[in-house]
């Protein structure tokens, strides 16, 4: 393979093996490769959501305090590149096609029977080995489904990270918010301290006898430390001290707690003896930059697009688009039929004058029927449309001035918005 092109090809051809829960590829894998992933200090950070926000605000901290940053995110929204970064600069193509080169040559000494690698198993060592050759100081891994078999999941942190805990991906994780919890809390590790974003009861008790039973200090949002409203901007109160009149450069009243535990992260790190001034941590927080969260690419009419793709995701999408002024919202939908649907839209359609409906490019998508028939039962104007592009394109027609047009549903409805929605409205 020798242009990113193939690489890619390549890679994407992985996923027709579909999801692989456990850790015993990748612990062969990046024992191959001399575990990268040991030569660099982490923040590894999980959770339903919130998880990308939160390791987006502490690497633009991070790297604001003057260090080299490692950030590793999943999905991407446009290029594959997004996931791998090092201050805010994504992996060149000569990079993905010289890392992916010695990944795939390291991938032939795992054993036939524990299975052919994964997609999410090869990028994230290619994420590992990346952050090794570039001399990384510091990096924040993302784990991508749950955490106990996460692959990310063989990282050594200074700090772990649990935002919150919901009902997603039951097929991996199961259906009970408990089970869930006891896989999110499987990225506590020995002795290393954990902030929590989680304020559920059963959830968090399941989060504080994992963290009990490693040896592993538990900073609990609304207990350790908060985030309030301020009459100047947002205060947070830490571990060790207060933080009054921060600016936050996301939007929605949820990325309050992420901004929380992401500050609480950087204040254990600081306690590790990192350098972390309070410029920094105001700069970063302001300047910090998440696409397709709540991210407003238009004005006349309003478009928003953001990445909701569970009924805790739709929830928090709703409150924030009470922050806005509008007439009347048009709806764009695009769901993952292994998703909520019902879940997602009871919290998005009764919001909305009318819903399009639309099939992103991906095999799980839900299909065209299926949207229609459950966007129906809001008793909204239905429209279909057979693409996301067409879906957008008829939502800012029928849109006035006034309006506002909000696409989600999935990551991958977003991805396809955001690269068309760029360019119509001009940004």
């Amino acid at each position: 393979m020798s242009t990113s092109k193939e690489i890619l090809k390549y890679l994407y051809g992985l996923e027709r093996g579909g999801i692989k829960p456990g850790l015993e590829r990748i612990e062969r894998l990046v024992e191959a490769l001399g575990n990268p992933q040991l030569a660099y200090p982490c923040v590894h950070v999980g959770g339903t959501n919130g998880k990308g926000s939160t390791a987006a605000m502490t690497a633009s901290i991070l790297m604001k305090a003057g260090y080299r940053v490692g950030l590793y995110t999943s999905p991407h929204l446009v290029r594959f590149s997004e996931r791998i970064r090092i201050n805010n600069r994504e992996i060149s193509n000569a990079a993905l096609v010289k890392i992916a080169t010695r990944v795939r040559k390291a991938a032939r000494s795992v054993p036939a029977s524990t299975g052919s690698v994964s997609f999410f198993e090869f990028t994230t060592a290619m994420a590992f080995e990346y952050f090794r050759q570039e001399r990384v100081d510091i990096a924040v891994i993302e784990v991508g489904m749950g955490g106990r078999w996460d692959a990310t999941n063989v990282v050594r942190p200074l700090v772990s990270v649990i935002t919150t805990v919901d009902i997603d991906h039951t097929a991996y994780l199961g259906k009970s918010l408990a089970k869930i919890a006891v896989e999110k809390a499987g990225i506590i590790k020995k002795g290393v301290p954990v902030v929590c974003g989680e304020s559920k009861a059963q959830a968090v008790g399941i989060i504080a006898k994992a963290a009990n039973a490693a040896g592993a200090p538990l900073y609990r949002l609304g207990t350790e430390f908060d985030m309030t409203d301020g009459a100047a901007g947002l205060s947070y109160r830490g571990i060790n001290g207060r933080i009054d009149r921060l600016k936050l450069g996301l939007v929605g009243g949820h990325q309050k707690r992420n901004a929380a535990c992401a500050l609480a992260a950087v204040e254990l790190l600081k306690e590790a003896g990192w350098r972390i001034p309070l410029k920094a941590i105001r700069d970063g927080l302001r300047g910090v930059s998440w696409p397709g969260r709540v991210e407003v690419l238009g004005c006349r009419p309003l478009v928003i697009i953001d990445s909701a793709h569970n009924p805790a995701g739709a929830a928090t999408l709703s409150a924030s688009l009470a922050l806005f002024r509008y007439k009347k919202l048009f709806l764009v939908l695009g769901i993952m039929a292994d998703k909520d649907i019902d879940g997602i839209m009871s919290a998005l359609a009764p919001l909305a004058h009318t819903v399009i409906v639309c099939v992103p490019v991906c095999d799980r998508a839900a299909s065209l029927d299926v949207m229609r028939d459950r966007a129906a039962s809001y008793g909204k104007e239905v429209i279909t449309a057979a693409s996301v592009t067409a879906a957008c394109k008829a939502a800012l027609e029928a849109a006035s001035a006034a309006d506002a047009v909000c696409v989600t549903g999935s990551i991958f409805t977003v991805g396809e918005a955001r690269s068309y929605l760029l360019r119509v409205c001009g940004r």
